[in-house]
């Protein structure tokens, strides 16, 4: 997740793609957390992505009145309304493949697009952009399968998409590489149709050399829970944290780039026919600091085949 308007409207574009990408992880049959691809399989999925807020967290100290009359202070992290009748949109769509090379080892892809917004009382025209934003590539390696599925993930984000720095101005581009290191348990509780999953990743974010600006580094947490009432049919709850370290902007270091949000994600999917599922969930902030505030809705699509002459 400012000294300035420019700043400001910029890390809120920012936090659409951290957003955006956290609702990827929503659960997708026999591919969620720690379960690879088949080797010779491919799995795509389209996602949709809606949010409209007119509240934060905030992300500094926040000057107040107290009943003394006195000036105090309220902690960052409080959620409360954009200033100024503050309204911020946003709808996405994810691209995203992952194809099993080998037993226990696959490799994914993911594009994203988005258009948003954010306008406020002290503008005539909202400050918008749409378009794709920044790659990213991954691999997975499973350790174990037993007692539990033991995989380990590692990632990266491309500057692919274009970073432009004009005041009030969202990007769809944050303009630098982050890199991911994520170990994911999972197990599967069958006679019990059930699962449990949990992920803990880190990743390693880079300065943005146009604008000197490092976001800092961020811890990753996901825990996921799936039951099947029906063969067809996939219920999951899931709690999902990103707990930000401070940035620096020109070297120095800024606290008010700390990124931090919590959800809980309740979630349905359902087998169409045969490997295509179709998926909806909400995604329900519970805490957070410099994020958006309120509930996100995704609906997603996905299918999984061999790919014709694929080794096996």
């Amino acid at each position: 997740m400012k000294l300035t308007v420019y700043r400001r409207y910029h890390q809120r574009g920012a936090h659409v793609c951290l957003l955006a990408l956290l609702a990827l992880m929503l659960p997708v049959a026999a591919h969620a957390g720690a379960w690879t691809t088949p080797a010779g399989s491919l799995w795509a999925k389209v996602s949709w992505y809606r949010q409209t807020t007119d509240e934060w967290y905030t992300d500094s100290d926040q000057p107040i009145l107290l009943a003394d009359n006195t000036l105090g202070t309220r902690p960052a992290g409080r959620r409360q309304p954009y200033r100024f009748n503050g309204a911020y949109e946003s709808t996405a769509v994810f691209l995203e493949a992952k194809y099993g090379i080998a037993d226990g080892i696959d490799v994914g892809l993911q594009v994203p697009w988005f258009d948003q917004s954010f306008n406020d009382d002290t503008r005539i025209d909202s400050p918008a952009e749409s378009g794709f934003s920044d790659v990213r590539i991954s691999a997975r390696w499973q350790l174990l399968d037993r007692p539990i599925l033991l995989t380990l993930k590692g990632g990266a984000k491309i500057p692919t998409a274009e970073f432009r720095n004009e005041d009030g101005l969202i990007p769809v581009g944050e303009g630098q590489w982050d890199y991911d290191v994520v170990v994911q348990a999972g197990r599967s509780f069958w006679p019990i149709p059930a699962y449990a999953n949990i992920d803990l990743g880190y990743r390693v974010r880079t300065e943005n050399e146009s604008i000197r600006r490092d976001p800092g580094d961020e811890w990753q947490v996901t825990a996921e829970l799936g039951y099947s009432p029906l063969p067809s049919l996939m219920l999951a709850a899931k709690l999902e944290g990103l707990y930000g370290k401070a940035g620096r902007s020109f070297g120095l270091r800024n606290e008010s780039l700390t990124q931090r949000i919590t959800y809980l994600s309740p979630s349905v999917a359902y087998t169409l026919s045969g490997q295509t599922v179709m998926e909806g969930g909400l995604r329900i902030s519970v805490g957070g600091r410099n994020f958006p505030a309120g509930r996100q809705l995704t609906i997603g699509l996905s299918t999984t085949g061999a790919l014709p002459g694929a080794l096996r």
